[in-house]
């Protein structure tokens, strides 16, 4: 408890009044849940926007006051990811099942065990096709066919 109330004097003790400003600003942005604007959010919700954001707080975070610092992280966190909220990102990131699951659970499915007929026709002999016998002393009949087009038939129908 009294760290923090030594911590609370330091802040209060800023001499610059710009980072006492700026503290109370990061605080009301915490706190009150402040939405990013929509023209802004798909800034930074892109790779150089986020990129853009870290190395601000970064920079902040040495030349501040710590405590000013640590308050400016905590508020691009929530910056970048309010940002990825309005943009959509976050929800498909989250929300979205990834192709690995997908296969996984697709191959889960897809056991299914031999069935009778699957059974049956592996047991079966092969249907074999080859010419007569060359002493055959029977010829293959074939059966009218009501003037339908051979199988090998190209031309126009």
């Amino acid at each position: 408890m009294l760290y923090i109330m030594k911590v609370l004097k330091n802040f209060l003790q800023v001499k610059d009044n710009n980072q006492l400003v700026l503290g109370v600003v990061f605080i009301v942005y915490i706190i009150l849940n402040v939405r990013t604007p929509h023209a802004m959010a798909p800034a930074i919700d892109s790779i150089l926007g986020n990129i853009a954001v870290v190395v601000l707080a970064g920079v902040m975070f040495r030349q501040s006051n710590p405590v000013i610092g640590v308050l400016g992280l905590i508020a691009a966190y929530l910056l970048i990811h309010r940002s990825s909220l309005e943009t959509g990102s976050h929800a498909i990131r989250t929300a979205l099942t990834s192709e690995r699951a997908k296969v996984r659970d697709f191959n889960r499915y897809n056991q299914f065990p031999v069935t009778l007929e699957e059974e049956v026709v592996s047991k079966m002999a092969p249907l074999v096709k080859h010419a007569p016998a060359k002493n055959a002393d029977y010829t293959p009949v074939l059966d009218a066919t009501h003037h339908a087009a051979p199988v090998n038939y190209t031309g126009v129908i």
